[in-house]
């Protein structure tokens, strides 16, 4: 590994760390005390000298003429002047979900062409952070308007300062909204692939007042229907994630109504819109109203009856199972405005990752430029006739063949693994195919909450197939053995179709093809290792062939005659390399490449209990010669190998 490439995992390593701001996690954080901030933090007017110029609406300069060094108060002539069509987009962040996720919004935002958004900035760290990125539509939030200006480190799922900064959201956005414009809220785990100013704007013709996300995984919108989702009701759990919500003469009231949820501790922002506008139907609590549905695709609010609610189409501002598995918009032809990365894994490494498969994170330009990479090729299994079309009563089927086609892709990726791990060079990921989706409740037909839209099979996220914090740590063996040292950290499949990377990467390339002629019996030295070279198909770069299998030791040899290729590609990693010649590196191997490989869920309760099967099945990467190196799973999972067979099955049920 060069040195480029190490300081440029280190800063990644750092990024991650700070980036614990929205993991999951059963303890309670207990914030810290308000903090006095910068004078200049709390101003409420602007103070812009001289500055007359277009820049001078978006950020405030501590001296006239000078680069701005932190955003500005919020002021009416900020929002106007920032606004399109009277309406603006809004998102408010901390420090902690800076890190995480601001460079990759505003590079995102406006990719897509975006003008009228502006972000608030919790605290000061923040402020000057968006300056520095030289970015000019910010403003500092109005403290004045803030129930809660605590701080901490990280943010706990559910914990205190994770709710409350929630909350800051809506009391923001409220007094956006109090300066006469029309306000499109997101969260900062929200990539805008496209403009939906134009949608918005159609939409001022229904009926609807506020239309939101949702955390539905289908629509029921046709090929063709754009309009507000077909299947708006107030049984749906509703994302406050994305919403638009027009100027109204209800609309402060509708605020103040909101808002009232804070005092009454029910929990972060959209647990208090789901209990305002669907009342009973949110928890089941009799004593609440019901909201009023209607036939025209719209709801009107539990406990504000003349507040007129929508949806909008899961296809169009989704999320990662209908962006990833789903792939709605594709299968219904709807334009793609937003995907918030929700239903995509439990970890925030899981959630960056499937950005950086979509080429929307933002990473340091040394993360495209440094790795020397090893990429492969996977072969696949043929899927069954008609798989896509077999009902409920065969799910058992589907989810055994899933399991057997990823561990039959696994089984050559741990060929892969241990070839980058020999050179120690990045191991590029290839696109894992699954069969079945993962959750962490029941899948009907593999498919989640028994929609009908996805087909098999799909791209899988990486946290369907590995377990992605652990690879982005880094990839390594424990103890002392001959390639101690070594580290393996991995890339996304995108990432050499990324134009960040550049073009002398992506052509310093070798293809490594094994034999189909059977290997000379007896040790082979370095020159016959090699039996042809020729130019690679691609265009660029060259293609080998090898007298395969090669020994660890002799795939280290080959390599390094090519150590200033960029990317080196196993055509057949499971034929290219026979495994470790030192026994106890294999049984290293076995164990860490194993600790990376994740698990499929979840059966549904009456199978588990008729057929007396665990909840789900743990992937295997070791090929079954290497089996006897496998621990004993948790209890609520099994191997398939050791899982009774169908036959038998369907004998004793």
């Amino acid at each position: 590994m060069s040195k480029v490439e190490l300081l440029t995992m280190l800063k990644l390593m750092v990024t991650i760390h700070l980036c614990l701001a929205i993991l999951p996690a059963v303890y309670f954080v207990v914030a810290r005390p308000e903090l006095a901030h910068p004078d200049w933090f709390y101003e409420t007017q602007p103070n812009w000298g001289s500055l007359s110029n277009q820049r001078s609406r978006y950020l405030k300069s501590g001296n006239a003429g000078a680069s701005p060094t932190h955003c500005g108060p919020l002021t009416r002539e900020l929002v106007h002047g920032a606004a399109s069509e009277n309406t603006v987009l809004v998102t408010v962040i901390d420090k902690i979900v800076w890190k995480c996720f601001g460079p990759s919004y505003v590079e995102n935002i406006q990719a897509a062409n975006i003008s009228y958004w502006l972000i608030a900035a919790l605290d000061p760290e923040t402020s000057v952070a968006l300056a520095s990125m030289g970015v000019q539509q910010c403003f500092n939030a109005p403290q004045d308007r803030l129930k809660y200006k605590g701080t901490d480190t990280t943010y706990s799922w559910g914990g205190h300062h994770w709710v409350m900064t929630t909350w800051n959201k809506v009391h923001i956005m409220k007094n956006i909204y109090e300066m006469g414009v029309n306000i499109i809220h997101s969260d900062a785990d929200v990539v805008w692939f496209n403009d939906p100013l134009p949608y918005f704007i159609s939409l001022l013709k229904t009926a609807a007042h506020i239309i939101l996300a949702t955390d539905a995984v289908t629509t029921l919108n046709a090929k063709g229907d754009t309009g507000l989702e077909a299947s708006a009701n107030p049984h749906f759990n509703i994302n406050t994630g994305v919403y638009f919500m027009r100027q109204w003469p209800g609309g402060l009231e509708f605020f103040d109504l909101w808002l009232a949820w804070q005092d009454k501790r029910v929990g972060h922002d959209q647990d208090g819109f789901n209990y305002l506008a669907r009342g009973q139907y949110f928890h089941g609590d009799q004593d609440m109203p019901t909201a009023t549905a209607t036939h025209d695709r719209l709801f009107y609010s539990a406990f504000s009856n003349t507040t007129a609610i929508s949806f909008l189409p899961a296809s169009m501002f989704g999320n990662t199972y209908t962006y990833v598995n789903a792939r709605l918009w594709e299968k219904l032809e709807h334009p793609l405005y937003a995907v918030h990365w929700v239903w995509g894994g439990s970890t925030m490494e899981s959630k960056r990752q499937n950005m950086r498969d979509a080429m929307k994170f933002h990473d340091e330009p040394g993360y495209y430029t440094s790795p020397y990479l090893i990429t492969f090729d996977l072969a696949q299994l043929q899927i069954p006739d008609g798989f896509n079309s077999w009902g409920l009563h065969r799910t058992e089927e589907m989810i055994r063949f899933h399991v057997m086609a990823v561990n039959h892709q696994l089984q050559q990726t741990y060929y892969a693994f241990a070839a980058a791990l020999i050179a120690n060079r990045t191991l590029g990921m290839p696109r894992f195919l699954c069969y079945c989706s993962k959750n962490w409740y029941q899948t009907q037909s593999c498919r989640i909450n028994d929609e009908k839209l996805g087909t098999f099979p799909f791209v899988c996220a990486l946290s369907h197939v590995m377990r992605v914090k652990k690879l982005q740590q880094g990839f390594e063996l424990k103890g002392n053995t001959e390639y101690s040292g070594h580290k393996v950290y991995i890339r996304e499949y995108s990432f050499l179709e990324n134009p960040k990377v550049p073009d002398a990467i992506k052509h310093s390339y070798l293809e490594i093809a094994p034999s189909n002629v059977p290997r000379p019996a007896g040790n082979l030295s370095p020159e016959r290792l090699i039996l042809a070279t020729t130019n690679s198909s691609r265009g660029y770069g060259r293609r080998i062939i090898i007298a395969a299998p090669l020994s660890d030791v002799e795939l280290h040899l080959v390599l390094e005659r090519y150590r200033d290729v960029r990317v080196v590609h196993l055509t057949q990693p499971s034929r290219t390399l026979s495994g470790f010649s030192n026994a106890n590196t294999g049984r290293e191997f076995d164990l860490e490449i194993q600790r990376r490989v994740t698990y499929w869920c979840c059966r549904s309760p009456p199978d588990m209990n008729a057929k007396n099967l665990t909840e789900g099945i743990q992937l295997v990467a070791l090929p079954p010669n290497r089996w006897d190196n496998l621990d004993k799973p948790d209890k609520r999972f099994s191997y398939l190998h050791t899982t009774p067979s169908l036959p038998l099955l369907s004998a004793g049920s």
